[in-house]
């Protein structure tokens, strides 16, 4: 038997349930090989939920596409058309508008932490009453409705790049930002997963534009059957190659 209490005004979710501490045990060479692999392959679909919806963003808003283009073409210049890590790193356009996609469209829609010490969350309106936490309780994050929560992203459905540029991204809470998880559990991956990305779309855009077609689904349909932020229907994107 478990219980869950929804919470709106405060965006948690509490999830009362037994919870087992394993105890600690030596780490193998299979371990360390098993979690090599799993590194590599876990993450697949996750990337590729990722690469689509920044598809759809470049695709439907020509403007960003284009400064990201514009970026992509002056590095690649700049290596030759061999991209390095150093020159990944300092695109700065491309950081911002993957950062956007993930937080208009992170992967999962919830992450689970455990409350390491009592603590007690205040009303935040009149009438609501407090919510006490006790040392061990299994917390649900909401992380889709924090991410389009207007109190700390303003005009959340909006596309909005610059909201991760160097003014701007200061001012974010990071408990309100949290594509990847936060804190010592956040993902392990998520540094080769931004890499691939960013790979595929210095190379994607420095020969081809994402244009809408007319199976582009506008706005995107999110499925109701997945527990990841999927869409219905298939996503489909026109390629219209530039000129060289």
């Amino acid at each position: 038997m478990f219980l869950i209490e929804f919470l709106p005004n405060i965006n948690v979710f509490l999830l009362s349930v037994g919870i087992t501490h394993n105890t600690p045990r030596k780490i193998t060479n299979e371990d360390i090989a098993a979690q090599a692999i799993v590194f590599f392959t876990a993450g697949s679909d996750t990337v590729a939920s990722m690469m689509s919806f920044l598809s759809y963003e470049l695709a439907t808003n020509p403007d960003a596409q284009e400064k990201l283009r514009k970026e992509i073409v002056e590095n690649s210049e700049k290596c030759k058309g061999k991209i390095t890590y150093e020159a990944l790193l300092k695109m700065k356009y491309m950081d911002m508008v993957i950062s956007e996609t993930l937080r208009k469209w992170p992967n999962v829609l919830a992450t689970d932490r455990v409350c390491t010490k009592p603590y007690t969350i205040k009303p935040a309106v009149p009438g609501e009453k407090p919510v006490h936490l006790e040392k061990g309780t299994a917390l649900f994050l909401p992380t889709f409705s924090i991410h389009r929560d207007p109190r700390y992203f303003p005009h959340p459905e909006r596309f909005d790049p610059e909201r991760f540029n160097d003014e701007n991204k200061k001012n974010i809470n990071p408990y309100t930002y949290f594509p990847f998880g936060v804190g010592p559990r956040t993902c392990i991956g998520s540094r080769f997963a931004l890499l691939e990305t960013k790979v595929v779309f210095f190379h994607l855009l420095s020969h081809f534009k994402l244009v809408p077609i007319e199976r582009t689904m506008i706005p995107i349909q999110i499925s109701r059957k997945s527990l990841s932020v999927s869409f219905d229907n298939g996503l489909w994107i026109g390629l219209k190659r530039c000129r060289e």
